[in-house]
């Protein structure tokens, strides 16, 4: 049996050993759910949002969702092509980008 005195020493030297040798990078494959990583569709057109198979426009009410949030209703004042700007019935207004709505951060149906 060792002494922990020795087991010590051991444990130093293997540490400085590791150290030594310097960052340790192993080349990791990417998976494939990366391609799949939007979850929704969403996207601009004619001054229109296209959102889950529903068509959104300027004027319309509709209800935002956010994780770990309560739902805000909001009224959409414009559509670009990447962000939807919004009133909320407290008079603020704020902008989703269209990519949140793609990732799923947010979520919006009609109210």
């Amino acid at each position: 049996m060792l002494q922990d005195l020795d087991i010590l020493e051991d444990w130093t030297a293997i540490r400085k050993a590791v150290a030594s040798l310097g960052p340790h990078r192993v080349k990791v494959d990417v998976p494939a759910v990366k391609a799949d990583r939007h979850h929704h569709v969403a996207r601009s057109e004619e001054g229109r949002l296209f959102y889950n198979n529903q068509w959104y426009c300027r004027g319309q009410t509709i209800c935002i969702n956010r994780k770990d949030e309560y739902p805000t209703s909001a009224i959409i004042t414009t559509i670009n092509n990447d962000e939807v700007w919004f009133k909320r019935l407290d008079g603020t207004k704020s902008k989703l980008y269209i990519s949140q709505l793609q990732k799923g951060k947010y979520t919006i149906k009609h109210s």
